[in-house]
C-alpha cells in the first residue's frame, strides 16, 4: 500500500517543522518505537527503517489507540521554506519528501528567469491573444528602457490579416525560436512541458464590455458564445509563466471570469494587482480607460508596486489639430452620412437624446474609438470639414493610431479596416509602455539582489 500527503511545511518554536502521524504510517511498517534514520539530498528528503538509527518513531495517544509520529526539525529542511507545500511519499521501502509539481515549476520558473536576466539573454513571451502585436510591442518597449531584453516564444491569433500586420511590423519580437500559431486560443495544447517567462494576454472583452452585454443580451460575460469561456484558456497558458500581464476593459474586474483568474492565482502563489490606465493621463487624446492587471509569484511580486505605472509628469494632451492628416477637400473621406443625420432627428424627436460627436482641430479629446470603427457607426466620432458644414469624416487609420499614442508603424501595409479593428480593439499606446517598465525594473531587482543569486542560480 502507498499513500500520498501534499501537506506543508510548518514552524514551532521557531523553528521548521514536518509533522506526519497516523494510520498511513503503521500501513506502512512506521511503528511506534520503529528507528528511523532521515537523510536530506538537494531537495529531496528521505526516511528509512535503520536498526541502527537513533532516532525513533514516536507515539500520541488518540482514544485508547497509540498513533505513529515522525517529527522532523531543524537542517534536515533547510531546502525547504516555512508555509512550503511539500509532497510526501509513504511506501513499505521508506518515505520521500520533495517538492510538490507546482512548487518544482515555480522553482524552475524563476531560475530561467533570473538565469536568462544575468545571462543577457531575451526574456521568452507567451502572447495570447495577439492581435497585431500592439500590446506586446508596448510591454517590450517598456521593458527594453528598463534594461530588459525579450522575445516572444508563442504567438496565438486566431486573425491571419492581424498575425501578418505583426510579422511584418514587429520583426524586432520575433527570432529563429519563436513559435506563431494561427488558430483559436482553445485548439491550442497547453499540456505541454513548455515554460515562458511573461504571459501576455489581452482577453477578449466582448462579453464583458457595457456595449458588448448589451447588444448580444447578456447578463454575464461568461455567456458570450465566444469570448465567455476565454478565461480558462488563458489560465492554462497563465500558470506557465511566473509573471502574467492581462488588459481588459474596466468592467472585466468584476466579472466571475477575472474572481476565477484572481482565486487560482493566487492560490497557486502568485500576487494579483490591477490598475485602471486612463488614456488621457498618459498623453492620449483618446480618453479611453483600461484595465491593467499583473500577476507575479510572490518572490518577485515584494519588489513590484502597480501603482508606480504613472505618466511622466510633463505629459500634455495634444490637440487635435496636432494629430490630423492633410486630406484634401475633394477626398472621397468627406461624406455627408445622411443616414447618420436622420437618424440623429428621430432620435432627438423620440427624446433619446442622442447626438453625435462632431470634433475639429481645436477639439482636447475624444471617446473610446472601437474595433469596429470603419463601419461609420451613429455613435462614432467624426471630424468637421472646415470647408463645408455638412461633410464629416471618420479618422485616418495613422489619425486612429496617434489619438492612442500607438506608432504608425504597426498598421504599415494593412487596408483601412484592417487597421481600424487593429487599432480599435488595442491600448493606449504610452500605458502600457510604462508597464513594461516598472515591471522590467522589477525583474532586474529580482534578479540582481543577492537573495535570488544564491537561492536560484544554476
Amino acid at each position: 500500500m502507498k499513500f500520498l500527503i501534499n501537506t506543508k511545511i510548518g514552524l514551532n518554536r521557531g523553528k521548521k517543522r514536518l509533522w506526519l502521524e497516523g494510520v498511513r504510517l503503521a500501513r506502512c511498517g512506521f511503528n511506534v518505537g520503529a528507528n528511523i534514520a532521515v537523510d536530506a539530498a538537494g531537495d529531496k528528503l528521505t526516511i528509512k527503517r535503520d536498526a541502527n538509527a537513533e532516532k525513533i518513531v514516536s507515539k500520541r495517544k488518540k482514544r485508547e489507540e497509540y498513533l505513529p509520529i515522525i517529527e522532523i526539525t531543524g537542517s534536515k529542511l533547510d531546502a525547504y521554506n516555512v508555509d512550503e507545500n511539500v509532497r510526501v511519499l509513504i511506501t513499505p521501502k521508506g518515505i520521500i519528501v520533495s517538492r510538490t509539481t507546482s512548487d518544482t515549476a515555480k522553482k524552475e520558473m524563476l531560475s530561467q528567469l533570473v538565469n536568462r536576466v544575468k545571462e543577457g539573454k531575451p526574456l521568452r513571451v507567451c502572447s495570447l491573444f495577439h492581435g497585431g502585436g500592439v500590446l506586446d510591442s508596448a510591454v517590450h518597449n517598456g521593458m527594453s528602457n528598463a534594461g530588459i531584453k525579450s522575445k516572444i516564444a508563442l504567438a496565438v491569433e486566431c486573425e491571419s490579416a492581424y498575425l501578418d500586420a505583426s510579422l511584418n511590423n514587429n520583426p524586432h519580437l520575433f527570432d529563429e525560436n519563436s513559435v506563431v500559431i494561427e488558430s483559436k486560443v482553445q485548439y491550442v495544447n497547453s499540456n505541454g512541458s513548455d515554460r515562458y517567462d511573461i504571459g501576455v494576454m489581452g482577453i477578449p472583452c466582448t462579453g464583458a464590455s457595457i456595449a458588448g452585454k448589451s447588444k448580444n443580451k447578456l447578463s454575464a460575460a461568461e455567456q458570450h458564445a465566444e469570448a465567455g469561456t476565454m478565461f480558462h484558456y488563458a489560465l492554462n497558458f497563465a500558470l506557465k509563466a511566473p509573471i502574467v500581464l492581462i488588459e481588459n476593459v474596466v468592467e472585466y474586474e468584476k466579472t466571475l471570469s477575472f474572481s476565477v483568474i484572481r482565486s487560482v492565482l493566487e492560490e497557486q502563489g502568485y500576487k494579483v494587482q490591477t490598475k485602471v490606465v486612463n488614456g488621457n493621463e498618459f498623453g492620449a487624446f483618446e480618453n479611453r480607460n483600461r484595465l491593467c492587471a499583473v500577476a507575479m509569484l510572490q518572490e518577485i511580486a515584494d519588489l513590484f508596486d502597480i501603482d508606480e505605472i504613472v505618466p511622466d509628469t510633463n505629459i500634455q494632451v495634444p490637440l487635435l489639430g496636432e494629430l490630423m492628416d492633410d486630406v484634401p477637400e475633394d477626398s472621397t473621406r468627406w461624406k455627408t452620412f445622411q443616414y447618420i443625420i436622420d437618424k440623429e432627428v428621430r432620435d432627438q424627436m423620440a427624446g433619446k437624446g442622442f447626438g453625435r460627436t462632431l470634433l475639429d482641430e481645436n477639439s482636447k479629446y475624444c471617446g473610446v474609438v472601437g474595433r469596429l470603427y470603419h463601419k461609420c457607426r451613429s455613435s462614432e466620432p467624426y471630424i468637421k470639414a472646415k470647408f463645408d458644414d455638412v461633410l464629416t469624416r471618420l479618422f485616418t487609420p495613422n489619425e486612429h493610431a496617434r489619438i492612442k499614442t500607438i506608432p504608425n508603424r504597426l498598421i504599415n501595409g494593412v487596408s483601412d479596416t484592417i487597421a481600424h479593428e487593429i487599432l480599435g480593439q488595442s491600448v493606449i499606446f504610452n500605458a502600457f509602455v510604462k508597464a513594461g517598465e516598472v515591471i522590467g525594473e522589477a525583474i532586474s531587482n529580482f534578479a540582481n539582489s543577492s537573495f535570488t543569486s544564491f537561492k536560484y542560480a544554476a
